[in-house]
């Protein structure tokens, strides 16, 4: 005997809509979501309805590997289209459901992401590392010590958006509008969504063209131009992939940055961290682990109905998104105290750890380079400022009201308080 999912309504299951989510607000919601069931069928802003899966670390890699879930945009932007119909909205999908890596089935992924791959060389993220100390380092020179700072926008924002912006090549004077147009597509408010979405796409598809037209060293031009065996994108995988690069290239990144800063700042960590700046890259994958960046790993589609523990199916036809906060806290696989932030525990469930970058084979292809920025971040932070304390309780910090994104908007400190 199988059970249907648990239907939640929006008040009850507020990660859809972000709403007025504060301080760690959201780990109670994923967490008291996880311990009521499996499976929770909402609406998201754009009125598409989805299956959001809370499971342990075990069962979210079986589901995301499984073969039955598609990643095909064309599928996903028809059943999206016609749930937005019965909803009442107009049936626009944002170009970040495009023909990129991220919603592609193999063999076109297995295409894709080798000549996205071939382009964002390990070589090529290694070669960045200085350039990204040097745009961490003159960030912290503009910081004023004698009034309140806000992390986000002054910090955590900026150093993930330069550094993509210098590796595909975008002007210097257009990186602001860029940042806007790409944190309302990921907002799932139609009304914001649906023009930046189109407003972006149109830039980058003059960007990309530009760099048809005159080579340059970066990562776009080496995208229009390299060839991976006789083979390189197309005019529209150029676009959505674009848009894939600088969306995911700075808005998770962003996330991640501020996460671990209010986190060491809640919790004491980061005087530790400025004192052991060994420490910083537990850090990070702890961040990852507790308050990771990617509230739900967007949008797959069920061609086929998937039983996940014997009681409970996602039937055929499905949108899904797994709750990485959900999975990563799961006490079964990290122990009573997973709920807590803690930089020393033994990382991981068995040899795996946590979900935040995805699993499969659309796990984050930058991960590595998220990974490096986070890690010079934090350690150029925290050794600038050892003596940093927010302002205000970590409870009354604002969160972003994205349904993919989990990161706060702001975050005020003191740099160097009275105390010190």
């Amino acid at each position: 005997m199988t059970s249907a999912p648990r239907h939640l309504p929006l008040s009850d299951f507020p990660l859809l809509l972000g709403g007025d989510l504060r301080g760690w607000e959201h780990h109670g919601i994923e967490d008291d979501a996880r311990r009521a069931g499996p499976v929770h069928v909402a609406t998201q802003p754009n009125g598409v309805r989805v299956h959001v899966v809370t499971v342990g670390p075990e069962r979210a890699r079986a589901l995301l590997a499984d073969p039955r879930l598609s990643k095909d945009a064309a599928a996903l932007r028809a059943a999206m289209a016609t749930h937005m119909v019965e909803a009442g909205r107009s049936p626009e999908v944002s170009a970040i459901i495009g023909e990129s890596m991220l919603n592609t089935d193999p063999p076109a992924h297995s295409r894709l992401r080798k000549l996205v791959a071939g382009a964002l060389t390990r070589g090529r993220v290694l070669g960045l590392e200085e350039r990204i100390t040097t745009v961490v380092r003159a960030l912290l020179d503009e910081m004023p010590d004698d009034a309140p700072v806000d992390l986000v926008r002054g910090f955590a924002l900026p150093v993930p958006l330069t550094v993509i912006c210098d590796l595909l090549g975008v002007p210097e004077q257009d990186r602001t509008d860029l940042a806007g147009w790409s944190s309302a597509m990921m907002t799932e408010i139609p009304e914001q969504q649906i023009p930046a979405s189109g407003t972006m796409a149109g830039y980058l598809a003059e960007l990309v063209e530009a760099k048809r037209a005159e080579p340059d060293g970066s990562l776009l031009s080496a995208l229009v131009h390299d060839e991976v065996d006789g083979d390189r994108l197309t005019p529209d995988e150029l676009l959505t992939t674009s848009v894939l690069l600088v969306a995911a290239g700075h808005e998770t990144t962003t996330a991640a940055i501020g996460n671990a800063a209010a986190a060491m700042l809640a919790t004491g960590t980061w005087a530790t961290v400025a004192r052991q700046p060994d420490l910083v890259r537990a850090v990070v994958q702890e961040t990852l682990r507790f308050d990771p960046p990617i509230r739900n790993v967007p949008h797959y589609l069920a061609t086929a109905p998937v039983e996940l523990d014997g009681t409970t199916v996602l039937p055929e036809g499905a949108i899904i998104m797994v709750n990485v906060g959900a999975t990563n806290r799961d006490t079964a696989a990290f122990g009573p105290d997973a709920d807590r932030f803690d930089p020393t525990r033994e990382q991981g469930a068995g040899a795996l750890g946590h979900t935040a970058f995805g699993h499969g084979i659309h796990r984050c292809v930058g991960s590595h380079l998220a990974a490096l920025e986070i890690e010079v971040a934090l350690r150029e932070l925290v050794t600038r400022w050892p003596d940093a304390r927010l302002v205000g309780r970590l409870d009354d910090l604002p969160r972003s009201p994205a349904v993919v994104i989990n990161g706060f908007t702001r975050i005020d400190v003191l740099l160097t308080p009275p105390s010190a």
